[in-house]
C-alpha cells in the first residue's frame, strides 16, 4: 500500500494571508456600519451587519463549481438535495457565528465608532522585536491599508503583555515599548504617524484564561473615527470601496 501524501503547507511567506483578508472583510464592515449611523437609523445599523454577513459568507462558502461536481451533482439528485440542506444548515450556523464577531467588533461610543481588527501581532515573552518575516510581511501590508484611510481616521495600536513578571510596571512599560515599535515600523512604511495612537495595557485584558500564556504578549489594532464628521466618512467609504 502507498503512503498517504501529506498536504503541502501554506509557504512561510504567505502566512499574513488569511489575517489580511481578515482584515479587509472587517474594513468592509467599518463601510457599511459608517453607512448606516450616517443614517442615524439603529435599526438600520443591525440590519446591514446582518446583509453584509450573509453576503460574506455566501461569497466565501460558494465557489465556482468544477464540472466535475457539476456532473456529480445533477447525476444523484437525491444525494444533492441531502448535501445541500446539511450546507445550508452549516451556513446558517456559519452567518450566526460571523454576525456576533462583527456585533463584538463594532462600537460605537459617544460620538466615535471603533472598530476591532484581527490584526493580531504576537511577540516572544519579555521581547519587543519584530524578528519574524511573516510578521514584518503582514505589518507592511497593514501599514499599505492604513495609508489609503483617510487623515481623520485614527488607528490605535495596542500593546499587552501576559503577568509572568508580577511587576505591574514593568509589564506596563513592555507593553508599551511593543505598541512603539510597532508604531515606528508603520511610520518607517510611510505611515502618518499623526494618525497613530500608541497605548499600552500591561498585563490587563488577557485574551487567553492563563494569564501567563505568551499569546497574552501582543499589540492589536484599532480604527477610531469620528461618526458626525460627514466629510471623514464620505472619504472613508471611498478609500474602503476601492480596497475591495
Amino acid at each position: 500500500m502507498g503512503k498517504k501524501k501529506k498536504c503541502p503547507e501554506c509557504p512561510a511567506g504567505e502566512k499574513w494571508a488569511v489575517p489580511y483578508a481578515d482584515f479587509l472583510s472587517l474594513l468592509l464592515a467599518l463601510f457599511i456600519a459608517l453607512w448606516a449611523i450616517s443614517e442615524s437609523n439603529p435599526s438600520k445599523t443591525e440590519a446591514l451587519k446582518t446583509e453584509f454577513v450573509k453576503i460574506f459568507e455566501f461569497t466565501a462558502s460558494n465557489p465556482v463549481e468544477k464540472e466535475s461536481d457539476v456532473h456529480n451533482k445533477y447525476s444523484s439528485p437525491a444525494n444533492a438535495n441531502v448535501d445541500e440542506l446539511e450546507k445550508l444548515k452549516k451556513l446558517s450556523i456559519t452567518q450566526q457565528e460571523s454576525i456576533e464577531k462583527l456585533k463584538a467588533a463594532l462600537d460605537q461610543r459617544e460620538n466615535n465608532i471603533i472598530l476591532n481588527l484581527p490584526a493580531r501581532v504576537e511577540f516572544s515573552r519579555a521581547s519587543v522585536e519584530i524578528d519574524s518575516a511573516d510578521v514584518q510581511d503582514f505589518l507592511k501590508r497593514i501599514a499599505d491599508v492604513i495609508k489609503e484611510l483617510p487623515h481623520q481616521a485614527q488607528v490605535e495600536i495596542r500593546g499587552y503583555t501576559d503577568n509572568s513578571d508580577k511587576d505591574p510596571k514593568r509589564n506596563f512599560d513592555l507593553a508599551s515599548k511593543r505598541s512603539q515599535v510597532v508604531a515606528d515600523y508603520l511610520i518607517n512604511r510611510g505611515v502618518d504617524a499623526n494618525q497613530l495612537i500608541v497605548v499600552s495595557f500591561g498585563d490587563n485584558y488577557p485574551i487567553m484564561q492563563d494569564r501567563e500564556d505568551e499569546r497574552n504578549n501582543r499589540v492589536e489594532f484599532y480604527i477610531r473615527v469620528d461618526s458626525s464628521d460627514v466629510k471623514a466618512k464620505k472619504s472613508i467609504l471611498d478609500k474602503i470601496e476601492k480596497l475591495k
